[in-house]
């Protein structure tokens, strides 16, 4: 080894190399960082967005299950519903304001018209689909078949 002794401006130089590379290191792990950071704040904030709209195509023609619908306003919900009793009936909120409604007008927000038969059933015991494809409106149908004509006639 050279146990020789450095000068000042070698010492200085020394520093000012070791400075660069520890600040490129140090740019380099922060950028990586944000870089991740920001994709997992993205990815988090628009999944419900992003699943909300594949279930306006995907479940066009199909069955949608009941905690996905606030049934006071009859449309899709971003995220689930919660389930109230009302009269031994299980009807789906979105809030307590859709749920209240349904207490104070029952005759109204309950019971609704069958899609393609036109008989008044209840909102409680009807299958559920989605009105047009791509947007968040519900449409209720008193059993399978007419469920099933209301969408062959939609083709």
């Amino acid at each position: 080894m050279n146990n020789r002794k450095l000068t000042k401006k070698e010492l200085q130089e020394r520093r000012i190399t070791e400075d660069k590379k520890y600040n490129r290191i140090l740019l380099i792990s922060f950028s990586i960082l944000i870089v991740l950071t920001v994709s997992v704040l993205v990815f988090y904030t628009y999944w419900c967005d992003t699943k909300y709209a594949y279930r306006q195509y995907a479940l066009y023609g199909k069955e949608i299950p009941v905690d996905l619908v606030c049934m006071s306003g009859d449309n899709l919900q971003i995220h689930e519903s919660s389930p109230v009793i009302h009269d031994g009936k299980t009807y789906y909120f979105c809030s307590q304001n859709c749920c209240n409604r349904l207490r104070n007008h029952y005759r109204k927000v309950a019971f609704i018209p069958d899609s393609f038969s036109g008989d008044t059933i209840c909102k409680a015991d009807a299958l559920i689909g989605l009105r047009n494809r791509g947007e968040p409106q519900v449409v209720y149908f008193k059993n399978k078949k007419t469920f099933s004509q209301y969408y062959e006639a939609r083709r």
